[in-house]
Protein backbone atom coordinates (compact mmCIF):
# COMPACT_ATOMS: atom_id res chain seq x y z
CA UNK A 1 0.00 0.00 0.00
CA UNK A 2 1.60 3.00 -1.11
CA UNK A 3 2.59 5.77 1.73
CA UNK A 4 0.57 8.66 1.75
CA UNK A 5 2.56 11.92 2.26
CA UNK A 6 1.29 13.98 5.25
CA UNK A 7 0.74 17.26 4.30
CA UNK A 8 -0.35 18.48 7.52
CA UNK A 9 3.41 18.59 9.39
CA UNK A 10 4.51 21.71 7.09
CA UNK A 11 0.96 23.60 7.84
CA UNK A 12 1.72 22.67 11.40
CA UNK A 13 5.25 23.64 11.92
CA UNK A 14 4.43 27.35 9.87
CA UNK A 15 1.42 27.82 12.15
CA UNK A 16 3.51 27.12 15.06
CA UNK A 17 6.25 29.04 14.10
CA UNK A 18 4.05 31.93 13.14
CA UNK A 19 2.38 31.47 16.34
CA UNK A 20 6.12 32.21 18.23
CA UNK A 21 7.03 35.02 15.99
CA UNK A 22 3.74 36.73 15.48
CA UNK A 23 1.48 36.01 18.93
CA UNK A 24 1.64 36.20 22.24
CA UNK A 25 4.92 33.88 23.42
CA UNK A 26 4.61 30.21 25.21
CA UNK A 27 4.61 31.02 28.74
CA UNK A 28 6.60 28.09 29.61
CA UNK A 29 9.37 29.33 26.56
CA UNK A 30 9.42 32.34 28.30
CA UNK A 31 10.34 31.61 31.67
CA UNK A 32 13.54 29.36 30.83
CA UNK A 33 14.48 32.33 28.42
CA UNK A 34 14.12 35.02 30.41
CA UNK A 35 16.44 33.28 33.36
CA UNK A 36 19.31 31.96 31.45
CA UNK A 37 21.60 33.07 34.28
CA UNK A 38 20.13 30.77 36.39
CA UNK A 39 20.90 27.97 34.50
CA UNK A 40 24.25 28.44 33.57
CA UNK A 41 25.05 30.05 36.73
CA UNK A 42 27.73 27.50 38.47
CA UNK A 43 26.61 25.52 41.90
CA UNK A 44 29.41 26.99 43.83
CA UNK A 45 28.93 30.76 43.05
CA UNK A 46 25.35 30.28 44.40
CA UNK A 47 26.00 28.41 47.27
CA UNK A 48 28.39 31.48 47.87
CA UNK A 49 25.44 33.72 47.26
CA UNK A 50 23.61 32.03 49.61
CA UNK A 51 26.21 31.86 52.42
CA UNK A 52 26.69 35.47 52.35
CA UNK A 53 23.08 36.46 52.33
CA UNK A 54 22.64 34.21 55.62
CA UNK A 55 25.51 36.23 56.94
CA UNK A 56 23.75 39.02 56.45
CA UNK A 57 20.98 38.23 58.32
CA UNK A 58 22.26 37.34 61.43
CA UNK A 59 21.37 39.44 64.47
CA UNK A 60 23.82 41.80 65.73
CA UNK A 61 26.66 41.24 68.25
CA UNK A 62 25.74 42.45 71.34
CA UNK A 63 28.93 43.52 73.82
CA UNK A 64 26.76 41.71 76.90
CA UNK A 65 27.18 38.61 75.51
CA UNK A 66 31.15 38.58 76.71
CA UNK A 67 30.41 39.66 80.50
CA UNK A 68 30.90 35.80 81.57
CA UNK A 69 34.07 35.45 80.11
CA UNK A 70 35.70 39.23 81.67
CA UNK A 71 34.11 38.66 85.24
CA UNK A 72 35.95 35.63 85.14
CA UNK A 73 39.52 37.55 84.25
CA UNK A 74 38.64 40.02 86.69
CA UNK A 75 38.21 37.11 89.60
CA UNK A 76 41.18 35.18 88.80
CA UNK A 77 43.69 38.73 88.59
CA UNK A 78 41.72 39.66 92.12
CA UNK A 79 43.11 36.09 93.37
CA UNK A 80 46.28 36.20 92.12
CA UNK A 81 46.73 39.98 93.44
CA UNK A 82 45.91 38.69 96.83
CA UNK A 83 48.22 35.41 96.75
CA UNK A 84 51.03 37.85 95.87
CA UNK A 85 50.59 40.87 98.41
CA UNK A 86 52.44 40.65 101.24
CA UNK A 87 51.97 41.72 105.26
CA UNK A 88 54.22 43.88 106.97
CA UNK A 89 52.87 42.08 109.90
CA UNK A 90 55.39 39.01 110.59
CA UNK A 91 55.61 35.39 112.41
CA UNK A 92 58.43 35.07 114.57
CA UNK A 93 59.85 31.35 115.35
CA UNK A 94 63.03 31.20 117.61
CA UNK A 95 65.19 28.14 116.65
CA UNK A 96 67.63 26.27 118.92
CA UNK A 97 66.53 28.12 122.17
CA UNK A 98 68.01 26.97 125.40
CA UNK A 99 68.43 27.59 129.06
CA UNK A 100 71.02 29.51 128.93
CA UNK A 101 70.15 31.52 125.80
CA UNK A 102 66.62 32.14 127.40
CA UNK A 103 68.13 33.90 129.98
CA UNK A 104 68.98 36.72 127.42
CA UNK A 105 66.66 36.50 124.90
CA UNK A 106 64.22 39.50 124.59
CA UNK A 107 60.78 38.85 123.94
CA UNK A 108 58.99 37.89 120.95
CA UNK A 109 56.78 41.18 120.72
CA UNK A 110 60.53 42.95 120.23
CA UNK A 111 61.33 41.09 117.51
CA UNK A 112 58.12 41.02 115.82
CA UNK A 113 57.90 45.19 115.98
CA UNK A 114 61.40 45.10 114.66
CA UNK A 115 60.92 42.98 111.73
CA UNK A 116 57.34 44.89 110.64
CA UNK A 117 59.51 48.63 110.84
CA UNK A 118 62.03 46.93 108.76
CA UNK A 119 59.33 45.44 105.86
CA UNK A 120 57.05 48.66 105.88
CA UNK A 121 60.08 50.89 105.04
CA UNK A 122 59.82 50.21 101.71
CA UNK A 123 56.94 49.44 99.21
CA UNK A 124 59.17 46.72 97.39
CA UNK A 125 58.48 44.66 100.78
CA UNK A 126 54.52 44.78 100.14
CA UNK A 127 55.20 41.76 97.70
CA UNK A 128 56.69 38.36 97.74
CA UNK A 129 57.98 39.21 94.21
CA UNK A 130 60.41 42.39 95.37
CA UNK A 131 60.53 41.82 99.04
CA UNK A 132 63.89 42.00 100.33
CA UNK A 133 64.44 39.22 102.44
CA UNK A 134 68.26 38.91 102.51
CA UNK A 135 68.12 42.50 103.47
CA UNK A 136 65.91 42.70 106.43
CA UNK A 137 67.73 39.47 107.38
CA UNK A 138 70.77 41.19 107.60
CA UNK A 139 69.77 44.57 109.22
CA UNK A 140 67.89 42.06 112.64
CA UNK A 141 71.38 40.62 112.90
CA UNK A 142 72.73 43.79 113.51
CA UNK A 143 70.16 44.92 115.40
CA UNK A 144 70.40 42.09 117.78
CA UNK A 145 73.90 40.46 118.14
CA UNK A 146 72.18 37.63 120.63
CA UNK A 147 70.71 36.55 117.54
CA UNK A 148 73.26 33.89 115.18
CA UNK A 149 71.38 33.66 112.52
CA UNK A 150 67.87 35.55 111.25
CA UNK A 151 66.44 33.82 107.89
CA UNK A 152 63.01 35.37 106.39
CA UNK A 153 60.43 32.79 104.20
CA UNK A 154 57.03 34.09 102.44
CA UNK A 155 54.03 31.70 102.56
CA UNK A 156 52.99 29.82 99.50
CA UNK A 157 49.45 30.62 100.24
CA UNK A 158 49.14 33.30 103.26
CA UNK A 159 50.00 36.53 103.12
CA UNK A 160 52.29 37.04 106.67
CA UNK A 161 56.14 36.23 106.55
CA UNK A 162 57.97 34.27 108.80
CA UNK A 163 60.46 35.36 110.78
CA UNK A 164 63.15 32.37 112.38
CA UNK A 165 65.48 33.40 114.87
CA UNK A 166 68.70 31.31 115.86
CA UNK A 167 69.93 32.32 119.24
CA UNK A 168 73.59 32.55 119.57
CA UNK A 169 74.73 30.54 122.37
CA UNK A 170 77.61 31.83 124.56
CA UNK A 171 80.77 29.91 124.42
CA UNK A 172 82.07 32.18 127.65
CA UNK A 173 80.97 34.34 130.11
CA UNK A 174 83.06 37.96 130.88
CA UNK A 175 82.81 38.96 134.33
CA UNK A 176 83.99 42.70 134.84
CA UNK A 177 83.36 45.34 137.12
CA UNK A 178 80.30 46.20 135.34
CA UNK A 179 78.41 42.88 135.16
CA UNK A 180 78.54 39.51 133.56
CA UNK A 181 78.18 39.40 129.78
CA UNK A 182 77.60 36.34 127.54
CA UNK A 183 80.53 36.16 124.23
CA UNK A 184 80.17 34.19 121.43
CA UNK A 185 83.32 32.43 119.33
CA UNK A 186 84.12 35.62 118.14
CA UNK A 187 84.41 37.64 121.19
CA UNK A 188 81.31 39.73 120.31
CA UNK A 189 79.53 40.35 123.75
CA UNK A 190 75.95 38.96 123.15
CA UNK A 191 74.03 40.86 125.91
CA UNK A 192 74.62 40.93 129.96
CA UNK A 193 73.40 38.62 132.33
CA UNK A 194 71.30 38.90 135.39
CA UNK A 195 72.90 35.41 136.68
CA UNK A 196 75.65 32.76 136.08
CA UNK A 197 75.11 30.19 133.42
CA UNK A 198 76.50 26.76 134.29
CA UNK A 199 78.66 24.68 132.12
CA UNK A 200 80.13 28.18 130.18
CA UNK A 201 83.99 28.55 131.18
CA UNK A 202 83.77 31.88 133.36
CA UNK A 203 86.24 34.89 132.40
CA UNK A 204 87.21 37.24 134.93
CA UNK A 205 88.57 40.60 133.53
CA UNK A 206 90.51 42.32 136.02
CA UNK A 207 90.78 45.69 133.39
CA UNK A 208 88.23 48.56 133.61
CA UNK A 209 87.35 48.15 130.03
CA UNK A 210 83.26 48.13 129.56
CA UNK A 211 81.71 45.45 127.31
CA UNK A 212 78.42 46.64 125.25
CA UNK A 213 76.14 44.38 123.40
CA UNK A 214 77.03 44.03 119.76
CA UNK A 215 80.67 45.17 120.31
CA UNK A 216 83.76 43.03 120.16
CA UNK A 217 85.34 42.96 123.31
CA UNK A 218 87.92 40.23 123.24
CA UNK A 219 89.96 38.06 120.25
CA UNK A 220 88.22 35.09 118.65
CA UNK A 221 91.58 33.35 119.25
CA UNK A 222 91.60 34.33 122.80
CA UNK A 223 87.78 32.49 123.14
CA UNK A 224 89.00 29.85 121.20
CA UNK A 225 92.10 29.67 123.53
CA UNK A 226 90.31 29.63 126.82
CA UNK A 227 87.87 26.82 124.90
CA UNK A 228 90.79 24.70 124.53
CA UNK A 229 92.34 24.73 127.76
CA UNK A 230 88.89 24.23 129.72
CA UNK A 231 88.12 21.18 127.58
CA UNK A 232 92.13 19.51 128.20
CA UNK A 233 91.73 20.10 131.85
CA UNK A 234 88.48 18.66 132.17
CA UNK A 235 89.83 15.38 130.05
CA UNK A 236 92.43 14.89 132.87
CA UNK A 237 90.14 15.41 135.69
CA UNK A 238 90.95 18.77 136.66
CA UNK A 239 88.26 20.84 137.67
CA UNK A 240 88.54 24.75 136.41
CA UNK A 241 87.24 27.72 138.90
CA UNK A 242 87.48 30.65 136.61
CA UNK A 243 89.94 31.74 134.28
CA UNK A 244 91.47 35.46 134.61
CA UNK A 245 93.13 37.98 132.66
CA UNK A 246 95.45 40.06 134.70
CA UNK A 247 95.05 44.00 134.21
CA UNK A 248 98.91 44.34 134.18
CA UNK A 249 100.08 41.40 131.76
CA UNK A 250 97.81 41.62 127.88
CA UNK A 251 98.48 37.82 127.17
CA UNK A 252 98.61 36.58 130.12
CA UNK A 253 95.81 33.73 131.34
CA UNK A 254 95.65 32.85 134.05
CA UNK A 255 93.64 28.88 135.15
CA UNK A 256 92.44 28.82 138.81
CA UNK A 257 91.68 24.97 140.23
CA UNK A 258 88.76 24.63 142.12
CA UNK A 259 90.20 23.56 145.65
CA UNK A 260 93.87 24.68 144.58
CA UNK A 261 95.72 27.34 146.18
CA UNK A 262 97.73 27.73 142.58
CA UNK A 263 97.24 29.03 139.22
CA UNK A 264 98.33 27.93 135.85
CA UNK A 265 100.03 30.89 133.50
CA UNK A 266 99.76 30.68 130.39
CA UNK A 267 100.27 32.70 126.89
CA UNK A 268 97.75 33.66 124.90
CA UNK A 269 99.91 34.15 121.81
CA UNK A 270 101.43 30.28 122.12
CA UNK A 271 99.83 27.04 121.97
CA UNK A 272 96.81 26.27 124.11
CA UNK A 273 96.92 22.66 123.84
CA UNK A 274 100.59 22.19 124.10
CA UNK A 275 100.51 24.46 127.72
CA UNK A 276 97.62 22.43 128.91
CA UNK A 277 99.32 19.12 128.30
CA UNK A 278 102.67 20.46 130.07
CA UNK A 279 100.33 21.89 133.02
CA UNK A 280 98.71 18.48 133.37
CA UNK A 281 102.29 17.09 133.01
CA UNK A 282 103.77 18.32 136.11
CA UNK A 283 100.32 18.14 138.45
CA UNK A 284 100.66 14.88 137.87
CA UNK A 285 103.94 14.35 138.44
CA UNK A 286 103.69 15.90 142.00
CA UNK A 287 101.15 14.36 142.84
CA UNK A 288 100.19 15.44 146.75
CA UNK A 289 103.31 17.98 146.34
CA UNK A 290 101.06 20.36 145.10
CA UNK A 291 102.44 23.43 144.07
CA UNK A 292 102.35 26.79 146.77
CA UNK A 293 102.09 29.47 144.32
CA UNK A 294 101.84 28.95 140.66
CA UNK A 295 102.55 26.51 137.64
CA UNK A 296 103.94 28.61 134.87
CA UNK A 297 103.93 26.97 130.97
CA UNK A 298 104.15 30.14 129.08
CA UNK A 299 107.83 29.25 127.97
CA UNK A 300 107.61 27.24 124.83
CA UNK A 301 109.14 23.79 126.34
CA UNK A 302 109.67 24.60 129.45
CA UNK A 303 107.57 24.65 132.87
CA UNK A 304 108.24 25.89 136.62
CA UNK A 305 106.48 25.74 139.22
CA UNK A 306 106.84 27.36 142.83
Amino acid sequence: MPLRKNRNRPEQGRGRRQVSQGGSPNPAFSYYTSRPSEVSRPRAVARQEQTETGKGRRLPHLPFAQLPFWFLVIIFAVCVLKVLLLSTNPKVEVVGKSTISASYLQPSSVYISAAHKLLASSLTNRTKLTVNLDGTARALEQQFPELQTVSLAVPLVGNRPIVYLQVAQPSLVLQTGHGNFALNKAGIVLAKLHALPTGVPLVVDQSTSTPHPGKQYLPGSTVSFVQTVAYQLAAAHLTISTFVLPAGAPYELDVRLEGQPYVIRCNLEEDAAVQSGAAIAIVQSLGSNIPGSYVDVRTPGRAYYK
